[in-house]
């Protein structure tokens, strides 16, 4: 095998393994508790990030509180093939063509989604650039510093896209050879990094070794050369936990590893990108043994089961997803998740469950009523578990009507846009870690989503309304649900007024814990924990998307009052941290503002919310293991009392699909109550004014108890004016809420 004089050396750290599949990522603190729990609801949320991947690809992220974290994915163009790797906590996002080059020529740091977070901003992705010979010319980078065998600078989207695309053209050139990162764009012994990846220090084995060769035959029966391999210990990862070591290409038929002792499973990754027949084959050996010097062999025809959809409407396969995850003896969990677009994806089955450790597979699809995905007008997210042990041979599955539930979206937007839709979902061996694709589509508009429904399967849609990377997010996400087999709903997106709104816990059991809702208002001790996503919309479980963009400012501030004197304040948009009260009741008010601007958003441009209530120590309070209100050292902290906050909910009757109504008679019925687990009191009253000029001047409107905490608002608006609303409510426990939506939404001209 080839091996490039100058490549980087990965980190062992990368696969160090956490012992738990969903165990928390290692932050602690005021700042990490608000970061991860206000924003854990949906994916794109307020708190998830947009970073950029060398190729070109764009993700949203968004870290789970469990410690896992959620992708959504716009690919570069043309046919992708995209790996996910998770082990304990660490996640990497790799598309294929930068695969085979990662310590050769590109650093593991460039698809570390964790670096990612912290390294990129303001839309640009900052790197180092070495080399032994002259400065090279890369497509796509902007070089801002030049020294002596270095270099840093960054890529732009649009410059991450020129790169990925000469990175593709000398994927094809160099698979033929296994000559990655020698020449072309690499010549010179040219690495490429993240700026600021740290230096890596290399620790000697104590242990004796031994040489595994891995040999490979193609599809056509002769020696392979070009593919990738990757091995793994399947006793405890630690002991063979260096990437540079774990994987490797084939050529000429071998690949060579240097191996302690023990068990071992290994991934044969054989892809090819041809025009007429674009596909990857993935043969697993889930389990061999080293004792000493052997040859293992693998072929890529043992690939032979297709992955593959039956629907009842015509409809065409976007995506096709395989995730296999295998527990290590030690407790160590791996997971491999190949999502490829615009290729047929294949797989090895097997028939003997290992001895050693667990294996799941699970296989989904995405298929849609366009060809290219563009503007569907129905979709299917499809998903299935294989039996525990092994892969089954079976990977076509019959998607009957029976055995879906129907959704009708009905998305509103004030202003046309081109947007994007994109679906997480898997059961709860898949819950530490999620990836979507984003497919683009015209809004405002109407469309059918069919889901695979079983009580072990949980989903969670999401769409932003701006889909440009100038210009990207807004939205909304859903929680987390369940469907059953011929459930037929209908959800109404971005139904104004937007405002803020708490998180949501739709999932029981099993899966409730592996996808845990913060607790919106709770208390710890003497500590107030307080959490609510702004411009959500009124469907329970779905809250606001962030937006990724200069050019449409969100701004926004908070203050907390006992007893009448402030005692915090600050911006929401980088968390409220959690407040320390007195140990005595008292009475507590919580004013939330948050204001968005630029033509994207005409309406619900900003709202101001005001709670009250009275606080309390409740040293046993808990929460169910499908919430939680914070951190610990170890894990989630559920030792908390839920605080009696008030929740709004609007149903603006008539609202057309632009977010406006008809002038003359208005009705908005109101749902007044408070978050979950709360214990409340019953609500007492609502009253309401409106105004026409921003806020400016009010007049009341008539407000009709209807029982239960259900009013109805009635009031006459003019044509062509934007309704702004205030209203207030009241418990019998002395809890209240206040809360004006300026342009709450339009009346038609």
């Amino acid at each position: 095998m080839r091996r490039h004089p100058h490549r980087t050396r990965w980190p062992a750290a990368i696969l160090a393994a956490a012992g738990a599949s969903l165990a928390l990522l290692p932050t602690s603190g005021a700042q990490a508790t608000q970061n991860a729990a206000t924003r854990a609801a949906a994916p794109g949320a307020p708190g998830g990030q947009h970073v950029l991947l060398l190729d070109g690809s764009q993700l949203s992220i968004r870290q789970l509180p469990s410690g896992g974290q959620a992708v959504a994915l716009r690919p570069a163009a043309g046919p992708s093939s995209v790996m996910t790797l998770r082990i304990g906590n660490r996640v990497q996002e790799i598309p294929a063509t930068v695969l085979p080059y990662l310590g050769r020529g590109l650093d593991p740091s460039l698809v570390d989604l964790a670096a990612l977070k912290r390294t990129e901003s303001g839309g640009r992705l900052p790197v180092q650039i070495t080399f032994t010979g002259r400065a090279p010319k890369l497509p796509g980078v902007t070089v801002t510093r030049h020294g002596p065998g270095s270099e840093r600078g960054y890529l732009t989207a649009s410059g991450a896209a020129a790169f990925g695309a000469a990175l593709a053209g000398q994927f094809r050139s160099d698979h033929a050879r296994a000559s990655y990162g020698q020449d072309g764009m690499f010549a010179g012994g040219v690495t490429i990094a993240l700026a600021g990846a740290p230096a890596v220090h290399v620790v000697k084995p104590r242990f004796k070794l031994h040489t595994l060769t891995m040999a490979a035959t193609a599809q056509n029966g002769k020696a392979d050369t070009g593919d990738a391999i990757f091995l793994l210990n399947e006793d405890n990862p630690n002991r063979f936990s260096d990437p540079e070591e774990s994987f490797s290409v084939f050529d000429h038929g071998t690949a060579k590893f240097s191996v302690p002792a023990g068990h071992y499973w290994a991934i044969g990754d054989f892809i090819s990108f041809s025009a007429n027949n674009a596909s990857e084959r993935l043969v697993v050996l889930p389990q061999f043994t080293v004792r000493r010097n052997r040859t293992v062999h693998l072929s890529e025809r043992a690939a032979t089961s297709k992955i593959g959809f039956t629907t009842a409407r015509p409809a065409t396969l976007q995506q096709t997803g395989f995730t296999l995850i295998r527990g290590a003896g030690n407790g160590t969990k791996f997971t491999f998740g190949f999502f490829d677009s615009g290729l047929s994806l294949w797989v090895s089955p097997t028939t003997h469950k290992p001895s050693v450790g667990t294996l799941q597979s699970f296989t989904s699809g995405q298929l849609t009523s366009s060809p290219h995905g563009t503007n569907a007008d129905y979709a299917y997210n499809l998903n299935y578990a294989g039996p525990h042990g092994i892969i089954p041979a079976k990977q076509h599955f019959d998607a009957t009507p029976a055995s879906l539930a129907t959704v009708t979206e009905n998305y509103v937007q004030d202003v046309p846009s081109r947007s994007g839709w994109g679906v997480f979902g898997g059961f709860k061996p898949e819950l530490g870690f999620l990836f979507a694709n984003v497919y683009p589509f015209k809004l405002p508009r109407t469309q059918t989503q069919y889901f695979s429904a079983n009580p072990s399967l949980a989903w969670s849609a999401f769409y932003f309304e701006f889909n440009g990377f100038a210009n990207f997010g807004g939205g909304q996400s859903d929680a987390f649900r369940v469907f059953t087999s011929g459930q037929q709903l209908t959800e109404q997106w971005n139904g104004y007024p937007l405002h803020p709104q708490p998180d949501v816990q739709l999932l029981t059991g099993g899966l409730g814990s592996a996808v845990p809702s913060f607790v919106s208002a709770s208390r710890t001790g003497d500590k107030l924990s307080l959490a609510t996503t702004s411009f959500s919309d009124n469907y329970p479980g779905h809250l606001g998307n962030a937006v990724f963009s200069n050019k449409s400012p969100q701004s926004g501030s908070y203050a907390v009052y006992q007893n009448g004197v402030r005692i915090a304040r600050g911006n929401p948009l980088f968390g409220i941290k959690p407040v320390q009260l007195s140990a005595k009741p008292s009475a507590i008010k919580f004013v939330l503002s948050d204001s968005r601007s630029g033509p994207a958003f005409p309406l619900s441009t900003s709202a101001t919310t005001t709670w009250t209530w009275r606080s309390a120590r409740h040293p046993g309070a808990t929460v169910p293991k499908s919430w939680f209100c914070g951190f610990t050292r170890r894990s989630l902290q559920r030792h908390c009392a839920v605080q009696p906050m008030m929740t709004l909910n609007y149903n603006v009757q008539g609202l057309t699909s632009d977010g406006r109504t008809s002038a003359g008679q208005q009705q908005v019925d109101l749902d007044v109550g408070h978050i979950q687990l709360a214990t409340p009191g019953p609500i007492t009253k609502a009253t309401a004014q409106v105004s026409y000029n921003d806020g400016q001047s009010f007049k009341p409107a008539t407000v009709t108890s209807l029982g239960g905490g259900r009013f109805r608002i009635a009031f006459s608006a003019p044509a062509g004016v934007d309704v702004t609303l205030q209203v207030s409510a009241a418990d019998s426990a002395g809890g209240s809420i206040t809360e004006t939506i300026v342009r709450a939404y339009g009346v038609a001209s």
